[in-house]
């Protein structure tokens, strides 16, 4: 499993729900933009996914 952003679509942190609301705190605001920084942590519940408004995250196989 993989987790993407796309950032066309990503409003970074203007936005942030999936820095927000990730229960693993997968996410995180490096400059300008919301980064998946933990990766190896992640859980693929899915939640970032959920809570975009955009549509730009993905839980998503490799």
């Amino acid at each position: 499993m993989a987790v993407t952003i796309n950032y066309d679509l990503c409003k970074g942190p203007d936005c942030a729900e999936c820095v927000n609301n990730c229960p693993m705190e997968v996410f995180e605001i490096d400059g300008d933009k919301v980064v998946v920084a933990r990766e190896d942590e992640c859980t693929y519940c899915g939640v970032c996914e959920d809570v975009c408004p955009t549509g730009a995250v993905k839980v998503e196989p490799e």
